[in-house]
């Protein structure tokens, strides 16, 4: 059969079938179809990367079979995937050079695409690299957490940090969470519920944002408290430094009432302003805070200790390598 007439089994107008460009291989023997587009590959090459694609397409074709669906004299796999995810996932097979470790660049919809698709096709290689990725900008310590430009991928906040929670969920990558539910949890409850990936979300993550919304505000007081603690022991010039951290304490505490986690050098107009006696001390303050709040930070979203959550990371970063 013809495209034509394998468009009739779906009840598809023959014109909404779409070949993808640079993965429509005209002499390659199989047709996968995400909805409507469609990718012409190679079958052995496929069955060699992923052993759930070597399994379903063992079965012996009938060909000529009635039913049997069929595009450029290709059978058809259908695929109930996103086609986005579904290109990416082939780009990362069939090219070598789409998807290379980091510190490659890449974005976070490749990597979620990827990990998805590999994780439930049974890609090692493919899985462990993504989460690799996706590691450099969810990190599992506060040390790395503090170093910036890291991440192979950059982040608009609100959208991928729902992603991330979504595909984190489906793949068991249970280390990320943390970080992605924070880093929610810096916009605004309204945005949140607005945004279009918020309905895509499990009913547990969506009760686990609402929740740990409040408790993530609720975290915040006892990271600030070094903006008003008087050091009068050794204060060199104390009305000076009591005097400006009053007039900033409701500026600088609005500035970061979501993000307790933010560096101290980012309360740069409080810095240069207060004595040396009483910067050092605020800064150890800070620092121990911080930390503290780290520690805390899974079992805000209901999730594990750090150290749990550390043992499923090094399991999932060690895949065995398969597939190339």
């Amino acid at each position: 059969m013809q495209s034509s007439s394998s468009s009739s089994h779906s009840g598809s107008p023959p014109g909404t079938l779409h070949r993808v460009p640079g993965l429509y291989f005209p002499d390659d023997n199989l047709v996968l179809r995400a909805e409507n587009h469609l990718y012409r590959v190679s079958k052995g090459v496929l069955a060699a990367r992923s052993s759930v694609f070597r399994d379903m397409l063992s079965f012996p074709q009938q060909k000529g079979c009635e039913g049997e669906e069929t595009v450029d004299g290709c059978p058809v796999v259908r695929l109930h995937d996103d086609p986005e995810d579904v290109a990416v996932f082939l780009k990362a097979i069939f090219d070598s050079s789409f998807f290379e470790p980091p510190p490659t660049p890449t974005t976070l919809p490749t990597i979620t695409g990827i990990l998805r698709l590999s994780h439930k096709y049974d890609v090692p290689h493919l899985r462990r690299r993504a989460l690799q990725h996706l590691d450099t900008g969810y990190p599992t310590s506060l040390s790395v957490y503090e170093v910036s430009g890291t991440e192979t991928f950059t982040s608009d906040g609100l959208n991928d940090s729902l992603l991330t929670i979504m595909v984190a969920g489906e793949v068991g990558a249970s280390w990320v969470l943390p970080t992605a539910f924070y880093f929610l949890c810096y916009s605004d409850m309204r945005d949140i519920l607005n945004a279009p990936r918020w309905p895509l979300l499990s009913p547990a993550d969506k009760e686990t944002t609402i929740l740990s919304y409040t408790r993530q505000r609720l975290a915040t007081p006892p990271v600030l408290p070094f903006l008003r603690i008087p050091f009068t022991e050794g204060c060199t010039s104390l009305d000076r430094c009591t005097d400006y951290k009053a007039a900033y304490l409701e500026d600088v505490g609005a500035w970061n009432i979501s993000d307790p986690l933010g560096s101290y050098k980012d309360w740069s107009p409080f810095v240069d302003k207060i004595c040396d006696y009483c910067l050092t001390r605020a800064e150890e303050y800070h620092r121990a805070a911080r930390k503290k709040l780290w520690e805390e930070l899974p079992g805000i979203y209901g999730l594990p200790g750090w150290e749990v959550l550390e043992r499923a990371r090094g399991e999932g970063l060690a895949v065995v390598q398969e597939g190339g």
